[in-house]
């Protein structure tokens, strides 16, 4: 199994994310009521679609789907639209957001591109070792914004979800927040790791249903449709 790059130029205009098979049913029991307990196998699921607009794309695209040799090799992909993540970048173009395009924010400052708190850097480490199979991680600020219920984020090549804060994040640099998150962990980390929210990857393949292929029209825009779920 091989991790295949990514092709180069198309743009991601949909994609829908969600982690599923995430817990078991035991039937029903003696009451009537079906019996359900959380599970660790729930892994993410993703359906993406990418606009081709240059004749290199459609090489590009063909390459790399050949080179997936169909579910058999991996890609490392992740969601496209960071907004709401815990950073001051521009979700379009990846700069920098100037005081102008902040300026919805009364609070912000003049020197919100290079202040050290607003300029876009991040630095999301663990603060204690996770174990395989865990649903809570304590996560320590250096750098960068709020932590909410909803972002994405990786450890090494696998993509987690932050589904609630267990204890109030204040914003102060060091800062240690505790969450929980989708899925379950498929490795044990040490303290230290580093927790990935610029730029959040997963290891995924294509699903063993799809078929995936570059639909060329004769309009300026052709079609790249990816159905994808994650490959552990």
């Amino acid at each position: 199994m091989a991790i295949i790059p990514l092709p180069v130029g198309p743009t991601c205009f949909s994609e829908k994310w969600r982690p599923e098979n995430s817990f078991r049913s035991g039937g029903a029991g003696a009451t009537g009521s079906e019996q359900l307990v959380g599970s660790p196998t729930g892994r993410w699921r993703a359906q993406m679609q990418f606009h081709c607009t240059e004749p290199d794309h459609y090489t590009e695209v063909d390459g790399f789907l050949a080179a997936l040799d169909g579910s058999a090799n991996t890609m490392l992909i992740g969601p496209v639209d960071w907004r709401g993540r815990p950073w001051k970048i521009d979700p379009l173009t990846g700069g920098l957001i100037t005081p102008d395009k902040a300026a919805f924010d009364n609070t912000v400052s003049p020197a919100f591109g290079t202040n050290a708190d607003t300029r876009g850097d991040l630095l999301f480490t663990l603060n204690a070792a996770v174990p395989v199979n865990a649903t809570t991680l304590a996560i320590k600020r250096t750098r960068g914004g709020l932590l909410r219920r909803g972002q994405h984020l990786s450890l090494g090549n696998r993509l987690h979800i932050i589904t609630a804060l267990t204890s109030a994040d204040d914003g102060a640099v060091d800062t240690v927040v505790n969450v929980t998150i989708r899925p379950w962990t498929r490795l044990a980390y040490a303290s230290g790791t580093v927790c990935e929210f610029a730029a959040p990857l997963g290891e995924m393949r294509l699903a063993p249903e799809a078929v995936a292929a570059l639909e060329r029209n004769t309009t300026p825009l052709s079609d790249l449709a990816l159905d994808l779920i994650e490959a552990f």
